[in-house]
């Protein structure tokens, strides 16, 4: 399944980048693209975890579509969809060292709205971002590793990154952090779980 998004989403966006490789060079009010990256997850209890439950995080990765308006010489306002697989779980273990994982965002579609505000002169251009992550789970069958779903979340990012001008489109390496403001949590014997990543992100424009 994975390899069938990605693969798809590479062709799609490929055709979207040609496009715009004739007019790369004037000064577009609207400007289309596409992102990848690895994410690490931080999930995080407010309250003090029982002593058999442990949270383990790790690296996940992302890929997605942005369209970017000009809004002035430095506001930009990027709408962005990502489709994001995660790994992020918290770990049951008994008294006989069996463990049962109850994953958090295993996958899940974030749409956004950041604010990109750029500074600099030339072709590599610094910016800084910020904007609203609303994030929605991908259901997946239940099974015996993952008994409960995880509710919807909606976030604050914010990151910096630089814009750096191509000759047939913009690269731009972007740091993002996600900050939770929801509990994900639907496990009856948790309490709350709040769910962060940090993000490095390569865009194409």
């Amino acid at each position: 399944m994975k390899k069938v998004v990605f693969i798809a989403s590479m062709l799609f966006v490929s055709v979207i980048v040609y496009s715009q490789t004739e007019n790369i060079n004037s000064d577009l009010k609207i400007r289309f693209g596409f992102n990848l990256g690895i994410n690490y997850s931080n999930l995080l209890a407010k309250e003090t975890l029982p002593e058999n439950v442990i949270i383990s995080n790790g690296f996940g990765f992302r890929l997605g579509l942005l369209m970017d308006y000009k809004i002035s010489k430095h506001f930009i306002l990027s709408p962005k969809i990502e489709i994001s697989f995660n790994k992020s779980n918290v770990d049951f273990v008994n008294n006989i060292n069996l463990k049962k994982s109850y994953k958090i965002f295993p996958s899940s579609l974030d749409f956004m709205a950041h604010l990109y505000y750029i500074t600099g002169k030339g072709k590599v251009k610094p910016y800084f971002l910020i904007g609203p992550d609303f994030k929605l789970p991908i259901e997946r069958s239940i099974n015996s590793s993952s008994i409960y779903k995880t509710n919807s979340d909606l976030a604050i990012d914010f990151g910096i990154g630089f814009e750096k001008q191509a000759l047939y489109y913009i690269f731009a390496p972007e740091l993002r952090y996600s900050f939770g403001l929801l509990n994900v949590n639907q496990n009856p014997d948790l309490k709350t779980l709040y769910f962060h990543n940090i993000t490095l992100i390569l865009i194409f424009k």
